[in-house]
């Protein structure tokens, strides 16, 4: 549980029918492709999370929802009884667990520093999620694929891998994400993406 609401706290910067995943074509400009990216700022996604620390690991099912800079994710895995709900913007963060107290922060990274004693790149994984490197940090090193797609990334001491791009509507997005920065890691496999989601 706590772990993997860290995790997704990370992530979360993010009824209807989603788009399955179609094969990817070419990036044929990654300038423009990252600039596409840039422009999609609401999503919804499904997906299964994988972590490990030094101490522990597991998984846990993934529901994300953003909008423009606004989330709302539920994560249902063993680590907790019922749905575990994080939610918020960039100003506030609120952390629901069935049974347990509320709990809440000035933002989602004092969030994690209120939960755990550090912060994780809160600002920096709602970019990665999309597979383009964050404005908001230096960049270390990348690396693309034979298409053209972001294949590596190192940033904000985190080294990211990213794979099995699929074409959804008009957008090229990642169905794969493995980071590691020192005993953390996690692995993020999307199932369904479905971009600009009308709200409910």
């Amino acid at each position: 549980m706590r772990l993997a609401a860290l995790l997704l706290t990370l992530l979360a910067l993010g009824g209807c029918a989603l788009h399955s995943p179609q094969p990817a074509p070419v990036v044929t400009d990654w300038n423009r492709h990252q600039r596409q990216l840039e422009q999609l700022l609401s999503w919804q996604l499904e997906g299964k999370l994988g972590y490990r620390d030094s101490r522990d690991g597991g998984s846990a099912w993934v529901n994300w929802q953003q909008s423009d800079r606004s989330f709302k994710l539920q994560l249902n895995g063993p680590f907790g009884a019922g749905a575990t709900h994080i939610l918020g913007d960039d100003h506030a963060a609120e952390l629901q667990r069935g049974g347990k107290e509320t709990l809440y922060a000035p933002s989602p990274a004092a969030l994690t520093e209120q939960l755990f004693g550090w912060q994780w790149p809160v600002d920096q994984l709602q970019y990665w999620i999309r597979g383009i490197p964050a404005p908001n940090a230096p960049l270390d090193a990348s690396g693309h694929n034979a298409d053209g797609t972001l294949a590596t990334l190192n940033q904000a001491q985190w080294q990211l891998e990213f794979s099995r791009y699929q074409q959804v509507d008009r957008w090229i997005l990642p169905g794969r994400i493995r980071g590691n920065s020192g005993e953390y890691s996690f692995t993020l496999v999307i199932k369904n993406w479905r971009p600009n989601p009308v709200a409910d």
